[in-house]
């Protein structure tokens, strides 16, 4: 029986390592087809030992990689058909461009030229924003920031070769909050926004992190600690569980105010918008009604914003002077935003202190199609 394993390969003794951080890699009888260097590649290869025989042979150059979830877009059958779709990194991620919009959803401009963005993050004091960009050379995730709204010339803030992104601003737009799988898990690290100061590491542990959130009096920091929600309290840093379900948490975001965390969950089964009292949870009030992801509050605590299922993006009133008391969500206008490679994509976008802007990390459709190339019998061609 064939096999799919999800390791790297250690050259010198030719050994597959599984269940570490590298490409995917599929083990057809007799052989491991592996992808390198936009290329994918076969060589000889002993299922029992893991361990790989001679050298490897090039079988499809310019293939598809995504690079956040390791995924190459190929197939192989135990018949000796293998189906192969070419295309580089672009097509496999797809591209996206982030735009501005009113909230009747007319379209207002465009922050950058076409790319390969997650993330998009407004620094609370309007000074900025913040991206996550692939380069397209060397397909690593990194930090770009623009020193405007409207300007249209990124800076790259972050320069290490593991992943960078899922950046969350400072209230003073003077310092960022990033997730790095530097030390292979995703830690949490701070930089100062104008790149002068190397970013430092806040918490580490065995876990993946993913910021989320940084409360505006500067105290907290919010972010999913494996499937959970946790804050790490300033200047310390000293981290703390804070939320726990039957499912999957994340995107939690502060209230203005700091009395209160919104979130999503699919505890139900199904993803749903929730808000509940920080620093400790007590009650919960379902935001939501028919799916619902990604939260964002107006800078006065008075609105409530998220992405419906549909991709509709979504106004709820709300009132946090006394208590919480929600209204009924209401439908602004349709957006298309780009859809998630992975879970590393937080937010698609993100919203002004006023509620009247929306920056929108929106689908770049082309009708462009990349065939499929299907090479049968492609064993004998290692032997040519």
């Amino acid at each position: 029986m064939d096999a799919i394993f999800v390791g790297s390969l250690d050259s010198k003794e030719k050994k597959l390592i599984v269940n570490s951080d590298a490409n995917a890699a599929y083990a057809a009888p007799g052989y491991l087809l592996y992808y390198r260097d936009k290329t994918l590649l076969a060589q000889p290869f002993d299922l029992k030992s893991l361990t790989l025989k001679g050298e490897p042979a090039d079988l499809f150059s310019g293939i598809q990689f995504t690079r956040q979830v390791k995924k190459v877009a190929f197939a192989v059958s135990s018949g000796g058909v293998l189906l192969a779709q070419s295309g580089g990194s672009t097509r496999a991620i797809g591209l996206s461009q982030p735009k501005w919009f009113d909230r009747s959803g007319k379209e207002l401009g465009e922050l950058d030229k076409p790319g390969i963005y997650e993330n998009v993050a407004i620094a609370p004091n309007s000074s900025g924003v913040a991206a996550d960009m692939i380069d397209l050379a060397s397909l690593n995730m990194d930090v770009w920031t623009y020193d405007k709204l409207n300007d249209g010339t990124p800076k790259r803030l972050t320069f290490d070769p593991g992943y960078d992104g899922a950046s969350v601003w400072s209230a003073d737009g003077k310092q960022i909050l990033l997730s790095s799988n530097r030390q292979l898990a995703l830690d949490l690290y701070i930089k100062n926004a104008d790149g002068v100061q190397e970013e430092r590491s806040i918490f580490h542990d065995d876990f993946d992190k993913l910021a989320n959130d940084w409360s505006r009096d500067g105290r907290y920091i919010l972010f999913r600690h494996a499937d959970e929600l946790w804050y790490l309290t300033l200047p310390g840093f000293a981290p703390k569980a804070f939320l726990k379900t039957s499912g999957i948490l994340q995107n939690g975001q502060f209230s203005p105010n700091g009395k209160w965390v919104a979130y999503n969950s699919n505890e139900t089964g199904k993803w749903e918008i929730y808000v509940t009292s920080f620093p400790e949870a007590h009650g919960k009030w379902q935001i939501s009604t028919s799916g619902g992801e990604q939260p964002r509050w107006r800078a006065d605590g008075k609105e409530l914003f998220y992405l419906s299922s549909d991709g509709r993006m979504m106004a709820t009133n709300v009132e946090t002077a006394a208590g919480f008391r929600p209204g009924a969500p209401v439908p602004l206008f349709q957006a298309h935003p780009r859809q998630p490679v992975s879970y590393l994509d937080i937010f698609a976008y993100d919203v002004t202190r006023d509620g009247q802007r929306f920056l929108i990390n929106t689908e770049t459709r082309s009708t462009e199609t990349v065939p499929v190339t299907v090479i049968s019998n492609w064993p004998a061609k290692l032997n040519k």
